[in-house]
């Protein structure tokens, strides 16, 4: 029976890294499987579709409506196990077929593992979704080296899932996830790179890398980006002095 790899990509840098190694360094036949879903920025999605057909890679886009999903939308602190356990259930669903024995692997890495919190992770393993990384013990740091060794790029910088800036327990919209997304895009498009629009109720809390903060509260930037972000829905708009921190937000929303 032929045994192919089943890559679930996410278009972030640990994923294209996996994608890029299983291409790059096996003789591994595998497909390509991107989610599309509603906590995927339009900018995620179009970066994804131009990466994987540029690069001429096998892929399939499973659009799948988590929203649909009311454990998900309840966005209670086990949102994350709920929405991986129905996104690899649908792709467990599509890859079943006769005549091939495939592998289904994702890109989550060893520091992810260790020190954020994956709810998510339990999904996998009770899918018995491989997370070759992981498994590997390979770090972040690790990732970067051999990223710039071998010049594996990803496709954009990583915006992950739009549902991570809600604070638990407020309901997940397909409004309130479109006004993030813009108010994130608006940024990007002014070349800031780690951006993150925290959802504070009224409020939107702005999170960058630290050496683009000066760049961020200078007038008369700092004048349009309020008139911007209050004209897609917020009252006040907040910056987080500290920066961007990948995890800080979910200390902040377990402690709300």
């Amino acid at each position: 029976m032929k045994q192919k790899i089943i890559l679930a990509f996410s278009g972030g840098s640990d994923s294209t890294f996996l994608l890029e190694t299983i291409y790059h360094l096996t003789s591994q036949i595998f497909h390509v499987a991107f989610f599309q879903t509603p906590f995927s920025s339009l900018r995620t999605a179009e970066n994804a579709y131009k990466f994987l057909e540029s690069r001429g890679f096998n892929y399939t886009i499973l659009p799948l409506d988590l929203l649909k999903e009311p454990d998900v939308v309840a966005n209670q602190p086990d949102r994350c196990y709920h929405c991986k356990k129905a996104m690899f259930e649908a792709l467990l669903k599509y890859f079943n077929l006769p005549g091939v024995l495939p592998r289904f692997m994702e890109g989550t890495n060893f520091s992810e593992a260790l020190h954020e919190n994956r709810p998510g992770l339990r999904a996998i393993e009770e899918l018995k979704i491989e997370s070759p990384l992981r498994r590997a013990g390979m770090t972040d740091e690790d990732i970067a080296v051999l990223r710039e060794e071998h010049h594996f790029h990803p496709p954009i910088d990583d915006i992950g899932c739009l549902a991570t800036r809600i604070p638990y327990g407020t309901p997940i919209t397909i409004d309130l996830l479109k006004r993030i997304d813009e108010a994130e895009e608006f940024l990007r498009e002014k070349d800031f790179h780690k951006v993150r629009i925290r959802y504070m109720g009224d409020t939107a809390k702005i999170e960058v890398a630290q050496e683009e903060l000066p760049r961020l509260v200078h007038p008369p930037f700092r004048n349009t980006l309020v008139d911007h972000l209050k004209g897609v829905g917020f009252k006040h708009v907040y910056v987080d002095m500290e920066g961007y921190r990948p995890g800080a937000f979910d200390d902040y929303r377990s402690s709300s």
